[in-house]
């Protein structure tokens, strides 16, 4: 494995929460969240590319920094070359605390100007209601995971929120049918809603072979949900076998599933390191292939993970994450092979 430095954010902020693809011009681009903590701090999105598969790093620029706690942003490469950018804010500044809600912006010129973004419905969201949940206004909607185009042109924006009444995270899918210009609420499937389980940070896949599969993080194992017809319908919540939160995923070149997620199995560490499986039979259970210790911050921290995943030519693969000790996002190099 190679070891890269892809930023390092000055004195007093950290990083988090890296998001990457591979451009069709071939740039790797990636995007990341800066804030004085993971947590009640404003952040803003940041980004970098490289042009040399993931080895060196264009200087840093700032996309995104409102009044809001800017966080969790997400980038994806639409068919026609346009770039989605996803993210939601909180307001730290009231009590209780407000999530406005989640918002996608748009890039046509490769990620050098990004147009106002709109906001992605949902009906988890009630901005009147007066209940609290966990010291945050209930019924709101936050976002983790990118957004999937899907092979007829519609795109589902992954979401998870607490819809009003309930005491529990849900998660669900938000269809666009003109491109990501607008996201009504009407067009939201719930993918899990149970009294007794969360179910948060949605990830979506598509496979070669058509289904949508849905990973999501609950308060034990990850689940997973699929689709055989482009997400209009869901099954039921199946085990996936792994403890996985913050995940990220990448259909591969020869059909497998690259995942990367921050491991809670204290299998590794008593932390959330970052650990890679590349999955060969994704219609089956994910938990089949080895998992492989990636990227670790150590000092037993929770705060780590939430990594991204691209795939470079010549059989590479590029896991990126962050180092809240370094003040560094940081990426591995490997070789197809080192992951079985």
């Amino acid at each position: 494995m190679s070891r890269v430095v892809i930023a390092r954010t000055i004195a007093g902020q950290l990083p988090y929460f890296p998001s990457a693809v591979r451009l069709g011009d071939g740039r790797v681009f990636v995007v990341w969240r800066e804030g004085l903590g993971h947590v009640r701090s404003n952040g803003r999105i940041v980004a970098a590319e490289s042009s040399d598969e993931g080895r060196n790093w264009s200087e840093p620029r700032v996309v995104v920094d409102t009044i809001q706690d800017d966080r969790d942003p997400m980038v994806v490469q639409l068919a026609n070359g346009d770039l989605l950018l996803s993210w939601f804010q909180i307001d730290w500044s009231v009590r209780p605390y407000v999530c406005p809600g989640v918002q996608v912006a748009r890039s046509t010129d490769g990620g050098a100007s990004w147009d106002s973004p709109v906001a992605v419905g949902s009906g988890m969201v009630d901005h009147e209601t007066a209940e609290v949940w966990h010291s945050f206004r209930a019924g709101h909607v936050v976002a983790h995971g990118q957004i999937l185009e899907l092979p007829d042109g519609d795109l589902l924006a992954p979401v998870y929120g607490v819809f009003p009444g309930d005491h529990r995270h849900s998660a669900a899918v938000v269809r666009s049918t003109d491109g990501g210009l607008t996201w009504p609420a009407e067009n939201e499937i719930v993918l899990g809603r149970q009294p007794d389980r969360e179910y948060t940070e949605p990830v979506l896949t598509l496979l070669p072979d058509g289904q949508v599969v849905a990973l999501l993080r609950t308060d034990q194992e990850a689940d997973l949900v699929r689709s055989d017809d482009n997400g209009v319908t869901w099954s039921e919540p199946e085990p996936s076998g792994l403890y996985a939160s913050s995940s990220d995923t990448l259909t591969l070149s020869d059909g497998a599933v690259l995942l990367a997620f921050g491991d809670v199995s204290r299998r590794f560490n008593p932390g959330r390191p970052t650990v890679a499986t590349v999955i060969r039979e994704p219609r089956g259970r994910w938990d089949k292939d080895p998992q492989h210790l990636v990227i670790d911050a150590g000092q037993d921290t929770m705060d780590q993970a939430n990594p991204a995943v691209v795939e470079l030519p010549g059989d590479e693969l590029l896991v990126i994450s962050y180092d809240i000790f370094t003040r560094e996002i940081v990426g591995e190099i490997l070789p197809r092979t080192a992951l079985g």
